[in-house]
């Protein structure tokens, strides 16, 4: 056994005693004799257990909650990927608590940590020309859900190609992901009250 993997099972013991918490060490597979016995030891003693190689634990993996905890990684990092993306790209706070659920307060304080101040005032609406292009891509990619993580990637693609095409000559707050989110909803909402009415 690995020495600082003892250390680091005795300092865990240790400092579950100290809080008092014996189901944790329970747990572990301690006895109430084993726990008094670590529990009386000196810094000395501690310190000649953690450097032994006599192994006193057989370390499991579990296989199924190791895969779990990994893809709640990769999902995590996807959604604080596309979180500053969206923040990058000018979502807004409605837009940003729509799709992430986050607080004003949030979504303020991530915007200071990227540098991105974003102007006062209403969103711009986009000329004729930004307003084809926005709905022309939206068809190319639109989804079954408009509240989706899906809708809002094929929006930020969206948004990213109109920047990369327009960097001279554009407004930033014209080609803005809340700019292309308000179109697409509005045209949506039209299309619906058309296909109804």
């Amino acid at each position: 056994m690995i020495p600082s993997l003892n250390f680091a099972v005795l300092t865990d013991v240790l400092s579950a005693l100290k809080e008092g918490n014996l189901r944790h060490c329970e747990s572990m597979g301690f006895t109430y004799d084993e726990l008094n016995a670590i529990n009386a030891l000196s810094l000395d003693e501690l310190f000649a257990l953690s450097r032994t190689s006599a192994q006193f634990m057989n370390v499991t993996i579990h296989h199924d909650v190791l895969r779990q905890i990994l893809a709640q990684a990769r999902q995590e990092l996807t959604l604080q990927i596309r979180i500053r993306q969206a923040i990058q790209l000018g979502g807004s706070i409605e837009l940003l608590n729509q799709f992430f659920g986050l607080s004003s307060g949030e979504i303020s304080a991530r915007r200071r940590l990227q540098g991105i101040s974003l102007p006062q005032g209403r969103t711009q609406i986009p000329s004729e020309e930004i307003d084809a292009r926005i709905w022309q891509g939206w068809q190319q990619r639109r989804p079954t859900n408009l509240y989706s993580m899906e809708a809002l990637d094929a929006m930020l693609r969206i948004t990213e190609e109109l920047q990369e095409s327009e960097q001279l000559g554009s407004q930033p707050d014209e080609l803005s992901l809340t700019v292309v989110w308000n179109r697409i909803m509005l045209c949506e909402k039209e299309k619906e009250e058309r296909s109804h009415g």
